[in-house]
């Protein structure tokens, strides 16, 4: 198994990852939409636990999701990157900052009640009204 690395546009955060994604979602929720910018997020399912930070450290903000559950999202502080989020049970790394997405292939979408109606859907990942049934831990 490859680690996973990654980190921020401007290089002042990396991280590695010891373990297979769990799931790769598509999330369509309005919180994703926002955070984004654009019509979903594209984020790893992995335990916390197997993330590690080797230089910077992210800024974090909280907000209450849909769910009523609260979602940290954590970005760089000085370029505004995505990088993680969490909640309770899930903790996820966002794609686009890994250093090679490639084989990091989309298994499920979610929330797709909150999907705009022009927003690209894959046709092959298992589809969720909602959230999915992972759970990982303490996230």
């Amino acid at each position: 198994m490859k680690n996973l690395c990654g980190g921020c546009r401007c290089g002042a955060i990396r991280y590695e990852c010891f373990c297979e994604p769990v799931a790769v979602s598509f999330c369509y929720c309005r919180d994703c939409q926002k955070t984004s910018g654009g019509p979903f997020c594209n984020y790893a399912v992995v335990p916390a636990d197997a993330v590690k930070l080797t230089r910077g450290h992210p800024k974090s903000y909280t907000v209450v999701a849909d769910t009523g559950n609260a979602v940290s999202r954590e970005f760089c502080p000085d370029c505004g990157s995505p990088l993680f989020a969490g909640t309770s049970n899930v903790f996820v790394i966002a794609v686009g900052s890994l250093d090679d997405p490639r084989d990091v292939r989309p298994t499920i979408a979610i929330w797709l009640d909150s999907a705009q109606p022009w927003a690209p859907v894959l046709d092959d990942v298992e589809r969720f009204a909602k959230n999915p049934p992972i759970t990982l831990g303490n996230g």
